[in-house]
Formats: C-alpha cells, sequence, structure tokens
C-alpha cells in the first residue's frame, strides 16, 4: 500500500485560500505559477488585515 502524502498545514491553508479564489471567480483555471503566487500573497493580505483588527 502506497502513503498517501501528507501537507503541511500551513500549505494545505493557501491551497484551500487559491480554491476558494478560484470559486469566486478571483482566479483563472489557466493561470501560471507565478500568478498563482501573487494572487495567494494577494488573499493572504486579505486574511491578516483582519487580524490587525
Amino acid at each position: 500500500m502506497t502513503k498517501k502524502k501528507t501537507l503541511r498545514p500551513e500549505t494545505e491553508r493557501f491551497k484551500h485560500i487559491l480554491i476558494e479564489a478560484y470559486q469566486r471567480g478571483e482566479l483563472s483555471a489557466n493561470m501560471t505559477a507565478k500568478d498563482m503566487v501573487r494572487e495567494l500573497a494577494h488573499q493572504l493580505k486579505q486574511v491578516f488585515k483582519g487580524y490587525d483588527k
């Protein structure tokens, strides 16, 4: 039996942020990895803005 590789918790969270952004129509299905990282940074800024309050 092969073991399923598990992602680190922060990687899993980043993945979900990107999936949620895609589902809201904020991401394109054919974007490059560079675009994805840029969008992830943008999404994370939005998430962390909530922690400043």
